[in-house]
């Protein structure tokens, strides 16, 4: 289930039946604040926030997301940043698109967030450590720190499992190996 969180209603209704029609379940919210409110009481699988919104801004939804459900999708979108301007503030905490929201885009963030890890994924992510790095350029997940490659600087850190075919083959040969019996 989808929380999507934007204060313009007429972009909020275009949102959400984009969403619906993909067959996605969409709760509807005007700003931060009632998102908030709402997060406890029901299982969301992803929150889509507006940045700029009136109570709680989407940053500060995100950090309030991150500090209750630190492992939630978080996907802000504004027109008052660029794309790589939204990706240096969220700094790999959030995903970010840029406003005005092209439909395909938006569906497909949507998909990569929300999609459902495979076998040798779900294996991988049931036994392994919370934190995924990659350098900032790079399209390569680690996760074992004792990697040839584990990042001690200029890399950016997630808590979301990246599917196997992201992740450093050393990592995963490292996983198989110490749970092999």
């Amino acid at each position: 289930m989808i929380l999507l969180v934007e204060n313009d209603t007429i972009s909020r209704n275009a949102f959400a039946r984009l969403l619906r029609a993909q067959g996605y379940q969409v709760v509807e919210v005007t700003d931060g604040q009632e998102a908030l409110e709402l997060l406890p009481k029901d299982n969301f699988d992803l929150v889509i926030a507006d940045l700029v919104m009136p109570r709680v801004n989407g940053f500060e939804l995100a950090a309030q997301i991150r500090r209750h459900w630190p492992v939630m999708p978080i996907l802000l979108m504004s027109a008052y940043l660029s794309q790589d301007g939204g990706k240096i503030i969220s700094d790999g905490v959030v995903e970010f698109i840029q406003k005005p929201i092209d439909p395909p885009v938006l569906i497909a963030t949507v998909q990569r967030l929300l999609q459902k890890p495979t076998a040798q994924s779900t294996v991988v992510a049931s036994s392994t450590p919370k934190l995924y790095r990659r350098k900032q350029r790079s399209e390569v997940w680690h996760f074992s720190s004792n990697c040839s490659q584990w990042l001690g600087e200029d890399y950016v850190e997630q808590r979301q499992v990246p599917s196997t075919s992201e992740m450093c083959n050393e990592c995963i040969v490292k996983w198989r190996t110490a749970n092999s019996h």
